[in-house]
């Protein structure tokens, strides 16, 4: 699988067979699921005619307007079962959740990750979120699912 520079996945022929699926099933067309989804339609052709996986904050939209998981959007998972968090928490206060229940300090959990600490703390003003690539490492380091961090289900496995 390609890679971007900064490590998300950028191809995904289960990503495009999922979508493409996806987008079928909901009985419309590309432009009119992107404007459901609340996306340009570019990033809905360059998912279903190459696999091109967008951007976080395109895949969260997508698997919102859909109510599943990112896992099962990317097609690495198979279970559709998908229950939204009703606790209205975010990547943000969940970063900070996990890592006092576990009892450790970003530079102890960033010095296991392929990213440095200084990243905790730009998460932290909360203008960015990581890379799909770091938020499954953080997810693995915690033993949570990506939706579970992100806020978006209250199920963490």
């Amino acid at each position: 699988m390609a890679k971007m520079a900064e490590g998300q996945e950028r191809l995904s022929p289960q990503f495009q067979r999922r979508l493409v699926e996806l987008i079928e099933e909901k009985g419309c067309g590309k432009r009119e699921f992107a404007k459901l989804a609340g996306i340009s339609k570019d990033v809905i052709i360059r998912g279903t005619m190459y696999g091109i996986v967008p951007s976080l904050q395109s895949l969260i939209k997508i698997a919102d307007c859909l109510n599943l998981s990112l896992d099962y959007l990317l097609g690495k998972s198979d279970d559709v079962q998908f229950y939204k968090s009703e606790s209205g928490a975010t990547f943000h206060t969940r970063i900070v959740e996990l890592a006092k229940e576990k009892g450790v300090k970003y530079s102890e959990i960033a010095h296991k990750m392929p990213f440095p600490n200084s990243y905790f703390y730009d998460w932290q003003r909360e203008k960015t979120l990581p890379s799909l690539e770091y938020l499954r490492a953080i997810a693995e380091y915690f033993n949570v699912n990506v939706d579970y961090l992100l806020g978006r289900t209250d199920e963490k496995d």
